[in-house]
């Protein structure tokens, strides 16, 4: 009887295993983009997951541009913490500028004013002039992918308008609305 027990175990366990009812696949790497940059004012870029499925970014980094080399500079490179998730056509705002911090997260009240989401804090800055690269580095440091902030997007600090892509994750970027932590809109 033994025997035949085991048997009809290992049988329904290589069954399981071979099932093509399993949970669908993590989100790639490739779905993260950089989806809005606000470079005027309080500076700050937003993250979105174009997969269906969320992403966990733990170890994962994003970097401003070494104005010598022009690669990414991983020494003030926000390193987002273990067991960040990025949902599946979700949101990650990133203060930026923010000197001597931690990259967080951190509450809603201590990110933008009005804005009910949570937010990652980043060292470095990045030039509205310039029209500067991010970066999207794997925990190896390797460049996933790059975003460069439109330097002929001119508009003035404050004036409430971001460089963004519409739809969200996809396209180049325009002049859009701020919409830190939500989908983008179009500017009037």
């Amino acid at each position: 009887m033994r025997p035949l027990l085991t048997a009809i175990v290992l049988t329904l366990s290589t069954l399981m295993g071979c099932s093509s009812s399993s949970p669908s696949a993590p989100a790639s790497p490739t779905s993260v983009a950089f989806n809005e940059i606000n470079a005027a004012g309080d500076e700050w870029l937003e993250l979105y997951n174009a997969g269906d499925a969320a992403f966990d970014l733990g170890s994962y980094a994003i970097a401003d541009t070494d104005k010598t080399t022009g690669a990414a500079r991983t020494t003030k490179a926000l390193r987002f913490p273990a067991g960040t998730n990025l949902s599946k056509h979700g949101f990650a705002l990133i203060l930026m500028g923010k000197s001597k911090s931690t990259p967080g997260p951190y509450s809603a009240d201590a990110c933008l004013p009005g804005v009910a989401v949570g937010c990652f804090y980043a060292l470095f800055s990045i030039s509205e002039a310039r029209g500067e690269a991010l970066h999207l580095l794997a925990p190896d440091n390797s460049e996933l992918s790059r975003a460069t902030y439109p330097a002929d997007l001119a508009f003035e600090a404050g004036a409430g308008l971001t460089a963004c892509r519409i739809p969200d994750g996809t396209g180049d970027f325009t002049t859009c609305t701020a919409t830190p932590g939500a989908a983008n809109k179009a500017a009037p």
